[in-house]
């Protein structure tokens, strides 16, 4: 029984046993000095009363003062230490409550401390056994990261496990455990998994190559998709890609172009040939006549060239689109060219950016001063880049003797490099658009070369996505998802910002964020959070708190923009918010305008708190963050980012927490929060 009953109900039974026991000792003492002395009994009954009832209120007084002293924070202490037995908390417990419990406090912090040094001793052996792993793990991220094609590693069910920067670009908003069908169209992947499951019956294990568009329609992609097995069991897939979308369209338009110019050249070849047929079949024609075949003539002739023109023009800007023309610094080309040609050339000017292919830029160049120094009649080499609008000029100076167009005609006419096959340096000029001349000048001679200007790429650092893959995501569970372990589920931890705290009187939201749990790890680089223009006048009141004024809203995405991506945001996890009814109540509320449903499993970690700890009264954003050791920065809370971020540290480690008093399921975590209500009325958060 007395496992049933609570301590503090303990405690308050003692003292009325004690109050009672008293009481009745008291009147039989009375009763017994009654039965020998004789007298008036009112006298005795008088006494009886008195005294009892100065007895019960001694007894309730001191059992009240036992209970607030001693019950409660011995309570207090043992919560305390139960949490840190569960979960690593670094934050001592506060000894105050429990300053008249003598040494109880300062043993309990010794056991906390105790507890943190074994917990930090495994951790140190843990993590020396385990540096050469992660010296391959960084090299392993760092590699994976900066591939320049995308990559994405898909559990059977299409659940992402890994994708990196190029897949980020490609894709959009990836996430760990998200589907991956909801930024591909499946179709083209599915029949690609099940071209690859049939070679793999048949022994074979090579990729399989297929187009697949982005779920927007707005770019292709080509994939190659491998499988991956373990033991023979396949745990996963492997999808490598890139954009294919420009690629696409210029080989559609060069077919375009063939096919035009096919066209064009028909007829006036066709008409070309019958006036040669006719002169030649009458050679006394009438001189009149013949000069009239000979203008016909001329004139299919220059309709041919004037479209031959045309084509090559269309052509030229095809394949200036098709060749892969980053960003390069002048001064990397002359770098190049200075290592190659170390001898009598120099480089002068600032930097300036280009779009162009750098290494056929740099081989054409040397080829040409290989070129101008063969004979030994010039020297004095300088190089450099000058801005003209549009286009950054590369001018190569030197003294001596001039070069004439038919020399660097011949430089042109070979082939570039090894490496390009037959791609001549003509060649090279004709993809980037541009010609190469000669020029006399004041104090020599130079040669010109015009290129696109680009502008100075922007700087980046370290990729903000740490979290890019989780090869130990559980397997998709059978059973409804209240069936599902806490510990294999998604979540969404998120926050609100409004404009008031009345949703059914206009309140609108001004803010809203959110960042996903996954497999017990709080993903800090996929995060939500974005300004709402919520269509009215923020009070000052709310300003104050949240910081948000009109001006900070004026342009932004409304209510109904901002809902969608979100939805999209969560979907497959479960909503996580401190006091979820008012966040949640302003969402329900623009369903029909989004026409979207947010229908979520959804968690509250002020219920949630209410159901691990009844003894309680405290359960705001603050003093969970305290029970749990969580910082708060001042200066982000009250903001929809800070509070979330902060309620997705608490609810992590209320996950160990719950699962520890049994409590291991959706299912029994949704029953037993719904069950704390009434407790939620009756208490802050």
């Amino acid at each position: 029984m007395h496992e049933r009953l609570g301590l503090r109900v303990r405690f308050a039974l003692f003292f009325g046993a004690l109050a009672l026991g008293g009481t009745v000792l008291l009147g039989g003492a009375l009763w017994f000095g009654h039965a020998r002395a004789g007298g008036p009994a009112d006298g005795y009954v008088i006494a009886g009363v008195l005294a009892g009832c100065g007895l019960l209120g001694l007894a309730t007084w001191v059992g009240l003062l036992f209970d607030s002293n001693v019950a409660r924070p011995i309570q207090a202490l043992a919560s305390d230490l139960q949490t840190r037995a569960r979960v690593d908390i670094a934050a001592d417990i506060d000894e105050a409550p429990a300053r008249y419990l003598g040494a109880l406090a300062p043993a309990a912090n010794a056991i906390h401390d105790a507890l943190a040094a074994t917990r930090e001793a495994q951790d140190r052996a843990v993590a020396e056994r385990t540096a050469a792993l992660n010296r391959e793990k960084a090299m392993f991220e760092a590699l994976l990261r900066d591939l320049a094609e995308g990559v994405v590693v898909a559990t059977p069910d299409h659940r992402i496990m890994l994708y990196n920067r190029a897949a980020l670009g490609l894709l959009g908003d990836l996430g760990l455990d998200r589907p991956l069908t909801a930024f591909l169209r499946p179709e083209p992947l599915t029949h690609a998994l099940d071209r690859m499951g049939a070679r793999a019956a048949r022994g074979e294990a090579e990729a399989e190559r297929f187009l697949a568009a982005t779920d927007s329609g707005e770019r292709f992609l080509m994939a190659r998709v491998s499988p991956v097995a373990v033991e023979g069991q396949r745990v996963g897939y492997v999808l490598i890609f890139h954009d294919a979308t420009e690629d696409l369209e210029a080989h559609a338009e060069l077919d375009h172009l063939f096919n035009t110019m096919l066209e064009a050249v028909r007829r006036p070849t066709a008409a070309i040939g019958a006036l040669f047929d006719a002169i030649e079949s009458d050679p006394d024609m009438a001189g009149e006549v013949r000069s009239a075949f000979f203008s016909q003539l001329r004139s299919e002739q220059a309709t041919l060239v004037d479209r031959m023109n045309q084509v090559a023009d269309r052509y030229g800007v095809a394949t200036t689109r098709r060749w892969p023309m980053p960003a390069v610094a002048s001064d990397d080309i002359f770098d190049a060219l200075t290592a190659r040609l170390p001898e009598d050339l120099r480089f002068e000017g600032g930097r300036q950016f280009i779009r162009c292919d750098g290494f056929a830029i740099s081989e054409l160049l040397g080829r040409v001063i290989e070129g101008l120094r063969a004979d030994g009649q010039r020297g004095g080499f300088v190089l450099r880049a000058v801005p003209e609008g549009r286009e950054v000029c590369l001018e190569l100076h030197w003294t001596g003797a001039p070069v004439s167009d038919g020399q660097i005609d011949r430089w042109l006419a070979a082939p570039l490099s090894a490496g390009y096959g037959e791609y001549l340096g003509r060649d090279a000029l004709e993809g980037h658009g541009t010609e190469l001349w000669a020029e006399p000048t004041e104090t020599g001679h130079r040669l010109v070369l015009p290129l696109v200007a680009a502008a100075a790429p922007v700087l980046t650092p370290a990729d903000p996505r740490p979290e890019f893959y989780d090869f130990s995501l559980p397997r998709a569970a059978a059973g409804t998802l209240a069936d599902r372990p806490l510990s294999g589920l998604s979540y969404v931890v998120f926050d609100t910002e409004t404009t008031g705290l009345a949703p059914r009187q206009g309140d609108e939201i001004v803010q809203i964020a959110g960042l996903r749990i996954v497999n017990g790890r709080i993903l800090r680089g996929e995060v939500f959070n974005t300004l709402v223009n919520p269509g009215r006048h923020i009070p000052a009141s709310s300003t104050a708190v949240h910081g948000i004024d009109d001006a900070m809203v004026r342009g932004v995405p409304d209510v109904v923009s901002v809902g969608r991506r979100f939805h999209a945001f969560c979907e497959g996890a479960v909503l996580v918010a401190h006091n979820a009814a008012f966040d949640m109540a302003f969402l329900k509320m623009k369903e029909d305008r989004l026409g979207l449903c947010f229908d979520h499993p959804v968690l509250c970690t002020v219920l949630l708190s209410a159901a691990l700890y009844p003894h309680a009264e405290d359960h705001t954003l603050d003093a969970l963050a305290c029970r749990f050791g969580v910082r708060l920065d001042p200066e982000h809370r009250h903001t929809a980012l800070g509070d979330a971020l902060a309620t997705a540290e608490v609810f992590r480690h209320m996950l160990d927490e719950l699962q520890a008093t049994g409590i291991r399921t959706l299912g029994e975590a949704m029953a037993r929060a719904n069950e704390m209500h009434r407790i939620r009325r009756a208490q802050s958060y």
